[in-house]
C-alpha cells in the first residue's frame, strides 16, 4: 500500500508526492516530477522517472553526487523518440539511502536488473556518466541482445599510490562519522560552494540547473548516500573484466573536464575492440548537460 501522500498510477507504481526516507516534498519545480515514481525491490525504495512507452528505449544512470535532475535536457531532447528510465542511485536524490556496503557497482547493478526487469524494458541503449558508466557497462553485458552504451566522461580508474589507498579510507570515515552529512548539508547553505563545486567540473551551468545540485546538497540523505557511493566504490574486479566486454561502446569526453581527464576513455577506447571515442572541444564534465543536442544524436544514430 502507498504512504500518506503517495497514491498509485495504473501501472502499479507510487507516484510522486513527498520524498522518500526523509518526508520531504519533491519540489514542484524538480525536473520532470510528473513522470517520477518509486518502487520497492528487496526492501529498497527506488525512485525513478519514466517517460514514453514502448520501443525504442533508453536507460540514463547518473553520476556520483548527481540524481534524475541532471537528466533533464537530455530527457527533453529525446522524450519525442523514445521510452527513457532515468533512475536515482542508492542514496542520491530520492532514493534510499542503502546499508553500508551496499553502494557498489555489482549490489547496484544487481537491483536495476531487478527494477528493469519489473518495468518489463529491453533497454535498446544505456547511457552511464562518470561512475554511472561502469554500471551502464555492466548492465548491458546482462542484457540478452548485444545492447549499445554510451559512457560520458567515464570514471574508469583508481586513484594511484598513496591517494588510491587513502581515499577509499576517508571516504568510509566521513560516511559512518554521525556529524558528516550534517555538517555538509548546513555547508550547502551557502550556494556560493556549490556553485564553486561545480565550477570544478569544468562545465558551464545554467542557475536552473545549478538549482538542482544546491537542492540535493543541502539535504542529508543525499549526502550520506554520495559518502556512502564514494566509500564503496572499487572498480579493481570491473576494470580486470573490461576488454572482454563485447557490447558497442561509445566513450564521450569533454575536452574540458577537469574532473576524469578524457585520457581515461581513449585509453578504455584503444583496449576495448568494440569501443570507439569521440572527444568534444569546449565542454566539461557535465557535457550531456551543456549539450544535450551531441548526446541526443550519438544516443539516436543507433536506434
Amino acid at each position: 500500500m502507498p504512504s500518506a501522500g503517495e497514491c498509485t498510477d495504473n501501472l502499479g507504481f507510487s507516484t510522486i508526492t513527498f520524498g522518500i526516507a526523509m518526508g520531504d516534498k519533491i519540489p514542484n519545480w524538480w525536473p520532470n516530477r510528473s513522470a517520477s515514481r518509486f518502487l520497492i525491490i528487496h526492501d529498497y525504495k527506488w525512485h525513478f522517472q519514466l517517460i514514453g512507452t514502448g520501443q525504442p528505449s533508453v536507460i540514463l544512470i547518473h553520476g556520483t553526487g548527481a540524481s534524475t535532475h541532471s537528466w533533464a535536457p537530455l530527457i527533453h531532447e529525446l522524450s519525442e523518440r523514445c521510452q527513457i528510465l532515468a533512475i536515482d542511485l542508492p542514496g542520491h536524490g530520492f532514493s534510499s539511502v542503502p546499508r553500508f556496503g551496499r553502494s557498489t557497482v555489482d549490489t547496484i547493478t544487481d537491483g536495476l536488473s531487478h527494477l528493469v526487469k519489473k518495468l518489463n524494458m529491453l533497454p535498446s541503449h544505456i547511457v552511464g556518466h562518470s561512475a554511472g558508466a561502469a554500471i551502464a557497462v555492466q548492465l548491458a553485458a546482462r542484457t540478452q541482445v548485444n545492447t549499445p552504451v554510451t559512457c560520458i566522461n567515464a570514471a574508469f580508474g583508481n586513484f594511484s599510490g598513496m591517494a588510491g589507498i587513502m581515499f577509499p579510507y576517508i571516504a568510509k570515515l566521513a560516511a559512518i562519522a554521525p556529524f558528516s552529512s550534517s555538517f555538509i548539508a548546513q555547508m550547502a547553505q551557502d550556494t556560493t560552494r556549490v556553485g564553486k563545486l561545480m565550477d570544478g567540473t569544468g562545465s558551464k551551468l545554467s542557475n536552473d540547473q545549478l538549482r538542482g545540485y544546491q537542492f540535493l546538497f543541502q539535504r542529508k540523505q543525499h549526502v550520506q548516500g554520495t559518502l556512502q557511493l564514494m566509500a564503496d566504490w572499487n572498480l579493481d574486479s570491473f576494470l580486470s573484466k573490461l576488454t572482454l566486454v563485447q557490447n558497442p561502446i561509445q566513450f564521450v569526453t569533454g575536452a574540458n573536464d577537469k574532473t576524469v581527464p578524457s585520457t581515461v576513455s581513449q585509453e578504455w577506447a584503444k583496449r576495448i575492440t568494440s569501443a570507439e571515442f569521440i572527444e568534444f572541444g569546449g565542454y566539461g564534465h557535465l557535457i550531456h548537460e551543456e549539450a544535450p543536442e551531441i548526446i541526443t544524436s550519438l544516443i539516436t544514430r543507433g536506434l
